[in-house]
């Protein structure tokens, strides 16, 4: 089977990976002149080189904020000397571009490479537009399938705020934001208390006057806020050098940066593949990942609040199941599916793109029994669920898997002093 893989990033490197294992005839497109994703770092922003949108959304010294435990591939450990188990943003990147070497990926894929349309072609086939960014060549290729791997990193939501207008200092999303130096001495406002507005707002403290971080509600995850930062509530209006908020109080802002989050964005996919974004949510996907309309597309990547790399194996390997004719779902009974959950979310009043209907365990375990696949290993979705109910944020802890089933956890004290506790 010819397959036509788009972005080179984890997601889309999985799925290159494990495609090519079955024997299929791989191409892989990428935007830009290097793999990795949002984990490629890169000082300019705004428009290339060819006068396209920067993909990449990474700032200088970011550290994850998922273990390394919860970010490899199947079969690719990290390098034995990396004992500790959250990583700069360096040290990711150069793991994924070991996995593409070790694994003979590159010969497959075609940097420089702009898709600008997909769309289905009779048989279930698909023709792609796609243009070589170096010559300008475009040519015209046709898949029995197509993965679409680009993430959600690259085209911000920049809400409208009552007053913007007048304000007179810089206001950028943290799409834009790459280091601390334009914040010195400056009272600085980050709107949005997710990871990345937490992460920017202390980071951006060390050097700043003051800090405020503006948000909705408390965040639901347990992450943890510097001291020193300031909590004020949603935003009232802005005027040219403050911001009122709800609860009446105002202070003296000279710069703005949004941490409000991202959407899909599939331009290249023309009407009749029948996608549709909602809400941040791409509707229809069986399994938050075969397009019900066209089964021969699929995506990666989709669901939030996962254990990423593993993931993107598990996701690549059903769906790959899916076309050898492992799982023998009706177009009718697949979107029964993805009717049944969305049901399930407006009765929680939880968002589609945050809920998984049974929870990520049972959501993964039946990935693996549909498609008839190895399953992830069970000590991942463990040492997920114990990060996101006791250890979120706290970067001091290292996670060693012990087997499939268990892992250790081990507290970094003063004086290299250590308390490791097993997990089963």
């Amino acid at each position: 089977m010819k397959i036509g893989i788009i972005g080179a990033g984890a997601a889309g490197l999985a799925a290159l990976k494990h495609s090519l294992d079955e024997g299929h005839d791989c191409e892989l497109f990428e935007q830009t002149g290097y793999i990795g994703g949002v984990w490629k770092y890169v000082d300019k922003v705004g428009l290339d080189e060819f006068g396209l949108p920067i993909h990449t959304s990474m700032y200088e010294d970011l550290r994850t904020n998922l273990p390394k435990e919860l970010m490899m591939f199947e079969d690719f450990p990290y390098k034995k000397e990396i004992t500790y188990s959250y990583l700069s943003q360096q040290e990711v990147l150069e793991y994924i571009e070991a996995y593409a070497k070790f694994f003979g990926l590159s010969t497959h894929i075609k940097l420089y490479h702009h898709l600008e349309l997909v769309s289905p072609i009779p048989g279930g086939r698909w023709s792609i537009q796609v243009r070589n960014l170096k010559t300008n060549k475009v040519e015209m290729k046709e898949f029995d399938s197509i993965m679409i791997c680009v993430g959600d990193y690259s085209n911000p939501i920049v809400p409208e705020l009552p007053g913007e207008n007048e304000f007179g200092g810089s206001m950028i999303h943290c799409h834009d934001y790459r280091n601390t130096n334009p914040y010195k001495n400056k009272r600085v406002l980050i709107v949005g208390a997710g990871p990345s507005g937490i992460d920017i707002a202390a980071k951006v403290l060390a050097v700043a006057k003051m800090v405020i971080l503006c948000r909705r509600t408390p965040s639901g995850i347990g992450l943890k806020i510097a001291d020193g930062i300031i909590i004020k509530p949603e935003i009232d209006e802005i005027f040219e050098k403050s911001v009122k908020f709800i609860d009446g109080t105002e202070e003296e802002i000279d710069d703005i940066i949004l941490c409000t989050g991202y959407r899909f964005s599939f331009p290249f996919l023309t009407p009749e593949c029948d996608v549709e974004v909602e809400d941040y949510y791409v509707k229809y996907l069986y399994k938050h990942t075969i397009n019900v309309e066209h089964p021969t597309m699929a995506f990666l990547g989709m669901p939030k609040n996962i254990p990423l790399f593993p993931f993107f194996c598990l996701q690549a390997r059903f769906y790959l199941a899916f076309l050898r004719g492992n799982i023998t779902a009706t177009k009718e009974e697949m979107r029964q599916d993805v009717e049944k959950y969305m049901e399930a979310c407006i009765e929680s009043g939880q968002s589609p793109h945050m809920k998984l209907e049974k929870g990520f365990t049972q959501y993964f375990e039946d990935l693996a029994t549909l498609a008839d696949i190895t399953p992830m290993k069970p000590v991942i979705p463990k040492i997920f669920d114990y990060l996101l109910k006791e250890a979120f944020g706290d970067f001091n802890i290292r996670y060693e898997i012990l087997n499939d089933e268990d892992y250790e956890h081990n507290i970094m004290l003063t004086n290299d002093n250590n308390v490791n506790t097993k997990q089963e």
